[in-house]
C-alpha cells in the first residue's frame, strides 16, 4: 500500500477529492474522485474510514470544526460551474477527464437505481465490508453511510443544476449510467487501432517504414505515455469513442525542416498535427518521441521555438 498523505490537499480548487480508495490505495476503482462537501477540507471522504468515538466527535461538533457558510456556498457555485464547463465541452465534442463515481454520479443523473453495496464499494471498499457486517437495522456504520451517500446527492443536485444550464437533463434518463459517463468522458484508453483508422499522411504513406516505427512505438507505450502523447499532439487527456465523433483527423507529416538526426518531432494541438522527422530506427524514434511527449508542453502559445532550436534537439535546452 502506497504511503498515504496525511494533509490530504484536496484537488480540483476543492471542488472534488479523492475517495478512500482512491486516497489509500485500495480496491479496484483507485482513480474516482467524489464531491466535496466542505471546501477545504477532506472529511466528507475520510470519515468514512473513520470508526467508533472519534467519527461521532466529528460529526457532533461538525458545526465548530468547519465553517458551512460562507465555504459551502462557495463550493455550491462552483460544482454548478463545474457542470456548465463539462456540460459545454460535451457541446463540442470535448471528452472531459471527469473521474465520478458510475453509483452516485452518473447513475444517480440518469435516474438508474443501483446495489447500494455496488455502489459503496466503488468508492470505500472497507466501509463496504463493515456494511456488510451490520446486522441490526439500527446500526452507527450504516447511519454514517447513509449520511455521506446523501451528501453526496445534494452536491450532485448543484453539478446537474449546473448541467441543465447547457444540456437537457431531462433526457439523460434515456441512458445507463455507463452510457452518459461515456458520453462525458470518452475512452479513459488510448486506443491506437481506433487513432490509426482517423489518421491522415502528408509526405509519407502508411507503407513507410517511420510510420511501421511510430505505430509500433505508440502500441508499446505505457497506458500513462500513450496518454502524454495524446496531450502532446491534441492537448486533450481523453478519446472520442468512435470514428465519427472525431472533428478532425489525425495528422502525421513529414518534417522537411530539420535535417538533424537529434531533432525533436513536433506537434500543432489545434489541428491535431504531429510533425515526425525521418529517423533511421525505431530506437531513434521511441527516443525522441518520448523525450518530447515528457518535456514539451502542449500548447504552442506555452512553448514556441524557432526552426534552429528544433534542429538542435535535446542538445538545445
Amino acid at each position: 500500500m502506497r504511503e498515504v498523505n496525511q494533509t490530504c490537499s484536496l484537488r480540483n480548487l476543492g471542488v472534488l477529492e479523492a475517495s478512500p480508495n482512491k486516497e489509500f490505495g485500495i480496491g479496484e476503482n483507485r482513480h474516482v474522485n467524489v464531491f466535496a462537501t466542505t471546501s477545504g477540507s477532506n472529511e466528507s471522504a475520510r470519515n468514512l474510514c473513520i470508526c467508533g468515538e472519534e467519527r461521532a466527535l466529528r460529526e457532533h461538533y461538525s458545526s465548530r470544526l468547519v465553517t458551512k457558510t460562507e465555504k459551502l456556498r462557495d463550493l455550491e457555485d462552483s460544482l454548478k460551474f463545474l457542470g456548465k464547463l463539462a456540460a459545454t465541452a460535451v457541446r463540442h465534442g470535448i471528452p472531459v477527464d471527469l473521474d465520478l463515481p458510475l453509483g452516485t454520479a452518473w447513475m444517480r443523473l440518469c435516474e438508474e437505481d443501483g446495489n447500494m453495496l455496488d455502489i459503496l464499494t466503488e468508492i470505500d471498499l472497507l466501509a463496504s465490508r463493515r456494511f456488510l457486517q451490520c446486522t441490526e437495522d439500527v446500526c452507527e456504520e450504516k447511519h454514517y453511510i447513509t449520511h455521506f451517500l446523501m451528501k453526496q446527492q445534494q452536491m450532485l443536485n448543484h453539478f446537474a443544476e449546473g448541467i441543465s444550464s447547457v444540456l437537457p437533463v431531462e433526457v439523460f434518463s434515456l441512458f445507463t449510467g455507463f452510457e452518459l459517463k461515456d458520453y462525458f468522458c470518452g475512452n479513459d484508453e488510448v486506443d491506437v487501432e481506433l487513432l490509426q483508422k482517423v489518421v491522415e499522411y502528408e509526405g509519407y504513406s502508411d507503407g513507410d517504414v517511420i510510420i511501421r516505427y511510430f505505430w509500433e512505438t505508440l502500441r508499446e507505450m505505457t497506458t500513462d505515455e500513450r496518454k502524454l502523447f495524446l496531450q502532446f499532439v491534441w492537448a486533450r487527456s481523453r478519446m472520442p469513442l468512435r470514428e465519427r465523433d472525431f472533428d478532425s483527423p489525425f495528422k502525421i507529416q513529414k518534417d522537411t525542416k530539420s535535417s538533424s538526426s537529434e531533432a525533436l518531432p513536433t506537434a500543432s494541438t489545434c489541428f491535431f498535427t504531429l510533425s515526425l522527422p525521418e529517423y533511421d530506427s525505431k530506437e531513434k524514434l521511441r527516443e525522441k518521441l518520448l523525450f518530447a511527449i515528457k518535456h514539451v508542453k502542449t500548447m504552442e502559445s506555452d512553448y514556441v521555438t524557432n526552426d534552429a532550436e528544433v534542429g538542435e534537439g535535446w542538445q538545445g535546452f
